[in-house]
C-alpha cells in the first residue's frame, strides 16, 4: 500500500491495536486516510473534506460507497 509518511503511523498503530485482524487491507487503507483528514486542521466534517484533507487517491463517491455500501459489523465496531 503506498502511503504518505505520517499514514505508516497512523497504520501500525491500527495494527497494534488489531484492527487487521478484523478488517481487510482496502477497509483498512479507507481508515488510515480518514484518521489522516480527521486531524487535519481546516477539516469541517464533510465528505467533501474528508477526501480533499485525506488525499485520498481515489473520487470522493468511492469513500460514500464504503460508507453506505460496507458491510459493518456492530458488534466489533
Amino acid at each position: 500500500m503506498n502511503r504518505l509518511a505520517h499514514h505508516q503511523g497512523i497504520h501500525k498503530f491500527f495494527t497494534m491495536l488489531g484492527l487487521a485482524l478484523y478488517f481487510s487491507k482496502p477497509v483498512m487503507k479507507h481508515l488510515v486516510h480518514i484518521v489522516d483528514a480527521l486531524t487535519t486542521k481546516g477539516f469541517a466534517g464533510t465528505l467533501t473534506d474528508l477526501h480533499h484533507w485525506s488525499f485520498h487517491p481515489n473520487h470522493r463517491t468511492t469513500l460514500s460507497h464504503f460508507f453506505t455500501k460496507s458491510p459493518w459489523d456492530e458488534e466489533t465496531l
